[in-house]
């Protein structure tokens, strides 16, 4: 994971330094954060269960840059860390916006999830097997995932923002994985700060 976290911020400060000549603001965000883990089973097809386990609200902070392509399109990447409840990630999402109207733009793009505190999840996955750890001990670090969302740029250097990410890989790997799935899907609602 700390291979993967120091290639994330090389690659970010790179996208930075390549672009420095063009179109380019860096600066700070944050805001609130809603986390929400999901644990589903199910067999050839046929859910057994869907838990909705965690749902919590936190925050998050970060650096976000953006570099303006053309008028109405420009990549926004970004490197945050939230905390929700027990739970903790850092987040690295590259969204692509487009500029709808002049201020209003719509986003998407991936987004990498690096877990660093989940014993909450390990927790549920563990009453759910009646104390049997080899179920709990057995989450990925790591998450891709897909956010859509909007903002709107109030000034040259300040704008708001909200996303909706859900992951597109599983987080369990251990015995049963085919028949277990805990997913996360997170919404941040937030300002950014460019200077």
């Amino acid at each position: 994971m700390k291979k993967l976290f120091t290639l994330a911020i090389v690659a970010l400060f790179g996208i930075c330094q390549a672009h420095a000549q063009t179109d380019f603001q860096f600066g700070v965000t944050g805001g609130l954060l809603n986390n929400d883990t999901n644990i589903k089973a199910s067999v050839i097809g046929i859910s057994l269960f869907n838990l909705d386990a965690i749902s919590k609200t936190g925050y998050y902070v970060g650096a976000i840059a953006d570099l303006g392509v053309t008028n109405t399109f420009h990549i926004q990447p970004e490197l945050t860390y939230g905390k929700a409840g027990d739970l903790s990630f850092v987040y690295l999402p590259i969204m692509a916006k487009f500029y709808v109207t002049r201020g209003f733009n719509i986003q998407a793009g991936p987004q990498l999830s690096f877990n660093s505190n989940v014993d909450e999840i390990k927790s549920i996955l563990k009453d759910i097997s009646n104390d049997d750890d080899r179920f709990s001990d057995t989450l990925k670090s790591t998450a891709v995932e897909l956010g859509v969302g909007a903002g709107y740029d109030i000034t040259r250097h300040l704008m708001v923002q909200a996303r909706y990410s859900f992951a597109i890989t599983d987080r369990y790997n251990g015995p049963g994985d085919a028949l277990l799935d805990v997913k996360n899907t997170t919404l941040n609602v937030g300002v950014a700060y460019k200077f």
